[in-house]
């Protein structure tokens, strides 16, 4: 029995050895199999290591998100505790409550093909009395009007596009006019002490944004007879985007006048 399992096995053998030495579709066979196995072993490997990668990736990008909430948590506390701090005083001293209100809005297209600075937007309430302010990622990214009757976006790159702003530390006023590449501030005083660097941000005196919305950074300034110019270049990157907060901080009485203020800078 152990004869015949031993004539069987070297049978074997020798035909092996006949066909990967005289036959070549054979050898390649055998030659390729210990090739593909490492191969084989390869990939797993580096399979196990991208997936390790990955997990160990994902879990410190929990960790950062985590953190994150935790401050953006701490911030929104905080803000709730001004806020109710801050209307308890307004309630005391007979002013009306201050109550912002974002509203999120999607954008649907382009008004005009080409145009890339005014966008049919989605509004639900929407309100063509008012001129709302427009944020995108927290920054500022334009206003909100009507046309023919319907909400549009007003992008920063949009020349009708104004609101008022605040320079620097020391808060120098002026209004912001929309540009295809840069903004500019228009009519800032000829004794602000304005330089390139300085950030500018929302005033909250035009009935459109509250104060503090960062919108940019100067990049030249510019002295004319009556007033400084500013060059600006904005934060906000608005390429393509989809989705925004409209700021509602409508008060009774200064709606006519901002209408009218903007109308005049318009000219």
């Amino acid at each position: 029995m152990i004869k015949n399992r031993l004539v069987l096995v070297l049978l074997i053998a020798a035909l092996l050895f006949i066909s990967i030495n005289f036959s070549t579709f054979l050898r390649e066979k055998v030659l390729e199999f210990p090739l593909f196995i490492k191969n084989s072993v390869f990939e797993i490997k580096h399979h196990l290591v991208d997936e390790a990668h990955s997990l160990f990736y994902q879990k410190d990008r929990i960790v950062d998100l985590e953190k994150a909430l935790a401050s953006c948590q701490e911030t929104a506390t905080l803000s709730v505790a001004f806020a109710a701090k801050l209307n308890h005083f307004l309630k005391e001293s007979k002013l009306q409550l201050y109550d912002p209100d974002l509203k999120l809005v999607q954008a649907l297209s382009y008004v005009k093909l080409g145009d890339y600075s005014k966008m049919w937007l989605d509004f639900p309430d929407y309100n063509r009395s008012k001129v709302y302010g427009l944020l995108y990622k927290g920054y500022a990214a334009g206003i909100v009007d009507s046309q023919d009757s319907r909400p549009v976006a007003r992008l920063l790159s949009n020349k009708k596009m104004v609101f008022s702003v605040e320079i620097g530390k020391q808060k120098h006023l002026g209004v912001l006019f929309g540009g295809r590449d840069f903004l500019a501030v228009k009519y800032i005083p000829t004794y602000a002490e304005i330089k390139v660097g300085d950030e500018v941000i929302t005033s909250g005196n035009d009935n459109i944004f509250y104060e503090g919305v960062k919108v940019g950074e100067i990049i030249h300034v510019q002295m004319t007879t009556l007033y400084k110019t500013a060059l600006v270049k904005p934060y906000a990157d608005l390429h393509n985007p989809e989705f925004f907060y409209a700021v509602d901080v409508y008060t009774p009485g200064v709606n006519e006048r901002n209408t009218t203020l903007f109308s005049d800078a318009l000219k």
